[in-house]
């Protein structure tokens, strides 16, 4: 019995130092435009941090696609991008680089931040949670304890799986909330913390968080996130969420931001994220039961916030346009959605009767949207729009003081309705980079946009 332990762990150590090889020429030159954000490397429990001004990806690695009965995850990666499609591996963290030693069991993570520092928070499988701390947000990292931050017995759920929130007060008040949920066992829940200054040590005894509400979410999972909108907390396991007005709770079960399809569910580990004025959510799809039992791949969807606060993945984007992704367009699409921007100024989005939109468009503001494929030379570009107050929409060529490509004057109009409004381009055939910009003699509402399409 002894030797047969012996031989599968060689094979399970052979098939790491395999991959992980093999995974080294993706990493060095891979990228993909699109979903997966990285195809081919195992990515899982993806979490997006915007770190002055560029995105950073922080990831688990599921090694083997025909691992069968468990996640083989040898090691930890992070990834940086300039533009949320084409990724660039920046470092692979190991677990002999922290108390862990020799493990395949490299589970999901968290960053924090303070004092031009940065701390990557780890999982030890479900037994502990660390912390590694770095002056860059790519490493190299350091344990910062040489053991765990949440050791075993803390509580009486299970002290890994966190997550991390820095509060918008005036201290920048740091959490972290970790554990594994569950409605029918007392005993394992989500628990929450305040972080000391040194974001190494917690300054508070771990507080369990109380749900609330009848809606059929939240009833069992781990890998619980934080953040914050509009001055509402929002807890989410996989894409299922609750929110609260107060950090502790007790949280409001709302619903799931996606709907089922693509992985959106409850085990969508992940993290909602704003960067350039725009939200986006960035989850990974479990396989479990398939042939890729326990292979993960990781996705990329604009994200919308409804008047009421609930939250919705872009569903016509991932019915339409899944692989694509986000950051991207076709002009040969029916329509380009307004609320589809990769950035924005003096711009609000919203509902409307079918979706959403992009609501305000205020004096002097933009919509960003790169990468419009297969545009015809001189093109006619058509617009939905609620006129308000009236202006003109510039568009312009690669930034908002780019060369104009053409001018659409919306006049005021006395009734809420829709209109169509065309503008002919000056423009050459092909790949561009379109900034819409807006102009008024009024600081207030000039006009919603709806959608945008090329005739």
């Amino acid at each position: 019995m002894k030797r047969y332990f012996y031989l599968i762990n060689c094979i399970i150590i052979f098939s790491i130092v395999i991959n992980s090889n093999a995974q080294k020429q993706t990493f060095d030159n891979g990228y993909q435009n699109g979903n997966p954000i990285v195809p081919y490397v195992g990515m899982a429990d993806p979490h997006i941090f915007i770190f002055n001004g560029k995105p950073y990806l922080y990831s688990t690695r599921d090694l083997d696609s025909l691992a069968k009965g468990r996640f083989i995850m040898p090691d930890w990666h992070i990834w940086s991008t300039n533009d949320l499609l084409h990724w660039k591996h920046e470092r692979t963290i190991l677990p002999t680089e922290t108390y862990m030693g020799k493990s395949a069991d490299c589970w999901a993570t968290d960053m924090g931040w303070r004092n031009g520092k940065y701390y990557f928070y780890f999982s030890n499988k479900n037994i502990s949670t660390g912390v590694m701390v770095s002056e860059s947000p790519i490493g190299p990292f350091k344990d910062a304890l040489g053991k765990p931050l949440l050791d075993t017995g803390l509580t009486t759920s299970k002290e890994y799986d966190p997550t991390i929130l820095m509060d918008d007060d005036i201290q920048k008040t740091a959490y972290i909330a970790f554990g594994h949920h569950r409605d029918d066992d007392p005993k394992l829940g989500y628990y929450i913390a305040k972080l000391n200054e040194d974001m190494i040590s917690l300054a508070e005894s771990p507080r369990k968080i109380v749900f609330t509400g009848t809606e059929d979410v939240l009833s069992a999972n781990d890998k619980p996130n934080l953040h914050k909108y509009n001055g509402v907390y929002y807890l989410s396991a996989g894409s299922h969420y609750a929110t609260s007005t107060n950090i502790y709770g007790p949280y409001i079960r709302r619903g799931n931001s996606g709907f089922g399809k693509f992985g959106l569910t409850q085990q969508a580990h992940g993290n909602y994220f704003m960067w350039n004025n725009q939200w986006f959510h960035t989850w990974c799809k479990f396989h479990l039961g398939k042939e890729v039992a326990y292979y993960r791949e990781s996705y990329l969807t604009y994200l919308h916030y409804k008047d009421d606060g609930s939250m919705v993945d872009d569903t016509v984007l991932l019915s339409k346009h899944f692989a694509n992704g986000v950051g991207q367009y076709d002009a040969n699409w029916d329509n380009i959605e307004a609320e589809w921007y990769m950035a924005g100024e003096k711009i609000k989005k919203g509902e409307n009767a079918t979706g959403f939109e992009v609501k305000s468009c205020l004096n002097n503001g933009y919509l960003y949207y790169p990468n419009v494929r297969n545009i015809k030379k001189n093109a006619t570009l058509l617009f939905k729009i609620n006129p308000h107050l009236g202006g003109r929409i510039e568009v312009r060529k690669d930034s908002p003081t780019g060369s104009v490509l053409g001018i659409i004057d919306i006049p005021l109009e006395s009734s809420k309705d829709y209109f169509i409004y065309k503008c002919r381009l000056q423009n050459t055939e092909g790949l561009q980079n379109l900034y819409l910009v807006f102009k008024g003699e009024t600081n207030k509402n000039l006009f919603s946009i709806d959608w945008l399409k090329f005739e």
